[in-house]
């Protein structure tokens, strides 16, 4: 952290590197530096994850600098960047710092770039894909409302109402969404899951999805496997016109991704097929989801694969704000009243989110993975009722501490009960229990704790060692995991130590 970033702090510096080792849960970015606007029109080095003392990371970046440039040519959409592509000087510089891959993610505020991310190396050697695009979008997207509701902004980035509001009862919390996104991870997988589904019927030859906003737009294009080349720049073109007869500004070109992705099916030949557009879903704020359908059965054809595709989008969207409102709720519960807690939301958000990837790699249920991510954000919530103050930072616990400590699953499960939520409140009750029968409240062994529970508890160990701030000194991520795999058949759930590793790898 530099200490001449305007308005920096400590506080500040936890809720930013919160949200920064997003790129890591979601993306699998093993390394990650934010830089920050600061005097001079230089960026300067903030807070970061994964870099070691051989590692290459710039204390800061002048506004001539090679990686500046690029920020600002972005228009605020992030781009992926590898060592095997042709850009100059730019690759000079991953080259020169030791890196195969890089990530730019901007950092915008109205017409103000305030800053961006470096992230860089996915696990396992892998390239950064177009959903990790998507994904780093949403988390910048994040990190910008943080700075507007933390005041790190300024007063000169808050937007003026036409009357003043009062002031907050509670702090938000680091990353916490003030409305519900159009579609989250899972509604996006389903409108995915419906378009491949679209392409595996007679006749249709391609299925075009695209989220877009005025800045930027990405797009899947699911076709045969085996079939006829298709035009994605004339599906573009298409859906083009479609926004435009909905009154919706078209992003630039330059700044519209797409990913071509093979469906196996039987290919058949197709005569004379039809495209037809539409948008689905629509939001001022969120952006617009547009699909379009190449189909060999004319026009009438075409349509009724795209009524169907509205529906599930509708589904999807609903799904959305449920999960958006559940959520929610559940961070009230947190702190429901005057007091706040940053330190308790900030870990239970963290173990949330990396709960939810967990449960996607385990391929769970859709509702066990929502259920997860409810259990990953209330398993401390018993904290809240006993001396928080006292006992959740304390490093020299008394006897007396640990006998308290060890009451808040039970306390929690108390809280939730009742909710309808009966598989996060065994989650909460048990999140502490072990493998080998030695945990607590109800020493519990094996595949007697609830799933979630087990589940749960990896993903809070995981990130009690790798964040500042939870009870013990940090360890980089590499060496969270193998601590965690010395614990494997005792202390964890081999599945869970497992499934963890390939989320965070």
């Amino acid at each position: 952290m530099d200490e001449h970033i305007p308005g920096w702090n400590p506080e500040i510096e936890r809720g930013f590197k919160e949200i920064l080792f997003r790129f890591l849960e979601e993306i699998q970015s093993t390394k990650a530096a934010l830089y920050l606007a600061g005097p001079g029109e230089r960026f300067l080095l903030a807070t970061q994850y994964g870099f070691g003392r051989r590692d290459v990371l710039a204390i800061e970046h002048g506004s001539g600098s090679v990686i500046v440039r690029r920020v600002r040519s972005l228009s605020g959409a992030p781009s992926a960047i590898s060592s095997k592509d042709n850009h100059g000087p730019l690759i000079d510089y991953i080259k020169s710092a030791g890196n195969s891959e890089l990530l730019l993610v901007p950092l915008v505020s109205g017409d103000e770039n305030i800053g961006f991310v470096d992230a860089r190396d996915k696990g396992r050697r892998r390239l950064f894909e177009r959903a990790d695009i998507l994904k780093a979008k949403r988390i910048a997207a994040a990190m910008v409302e943080y700075a507007r509701r933390s005041g790190f902004l300024g007063p000169q980035y808050i937007e003026v109402d036409a009357a003043p509001k009062p002031a907050p009862h509670r702090r938000p919390s680091a990353g916490e969404p003030s409305r519900p996104p159009m579609l989250d991870e899972s509604g996006l997988e389903t409108i995915h899951n419906a378009a491949v589904a679209c392409v595996l019927e007679r006749h249709v030859v391609a299925v075009a999805v695209s989220l877009a906003t005025a800045e930027n737009a990405a797009s899947l294009i699911s076709l045969r496997e085996g079939g006829a080349a298709v035009d994605h720049e004339a599906l573009l073109r298409h859906q083009a016109l479609a926004l435009v007869g909905a009154g919706i500004t078209v992003p630039k070109r330059e700044a519209w991704q797409v990913e071509m992705r093979q469906v196996p099916t039987t290919a058949e030949t197709v005569q004379s097929p039809m495209i037809a557009s539409s948008v689905l879903l629509a939001d001022a704020e969120a952006g617009s989801l547009t699909a379009s359908v190449i189909s060999g059965a004319g026009a009438a054809g075409a349509r009724a694969t795209l009524g169907r595709l509205r529906g599930r989008a509708e589904d999807a969207r609903e799904g959305t704000e449920l999960r958006f409102a559940r959520r929610n709720l559940a961070r009230r519960l947190l702190q429901p009243g005057v007091q706040s807690y940053p330190d308790l939301v900030s870990h239970s958000e963290a173990v949330s989110r990396l709960a939810l990837s967990i449960a996607r790699r385990l391929d769970l249920e859709p509702t066990q993975i929502e259920d997860a991510a409810l259990a990953g954000l209330l398993h401390d919530v018993g904290m809240r009722e006993l001396d928080y103050e006292r006992l959740y930072r304390n490093d020299t616990p008394t006897a007396e501490d640990r006998v308290s400590y060890h009451k808040h699953p039970v306390v929690g499960e108390q809280i939730v009960a009742g909710t309808g939520l009966d598989d996060v409140a065994a989650a909460i009750r048990h999140h502490h229990e072990r493998w080998d029968g030695t945990g607590y409240p109800d020493r519990l062994a094996r595949t007697e704790i609830p799933l979630l529970g087990r589940l749960v508890h990896v993903a809070e160990v995981f990130d009690v060692l790798t964040v500042p701030g939870r009870y013990r000194p940090t360890v980089e991520p590499e060496r969270a995991l193998n601590i965690i795999e010395r614990g494997r058949g005792h202390q964890f759930d081999p599945q869970m130590v497992e499934a963890l590793a390939r989320v965070v790898q």
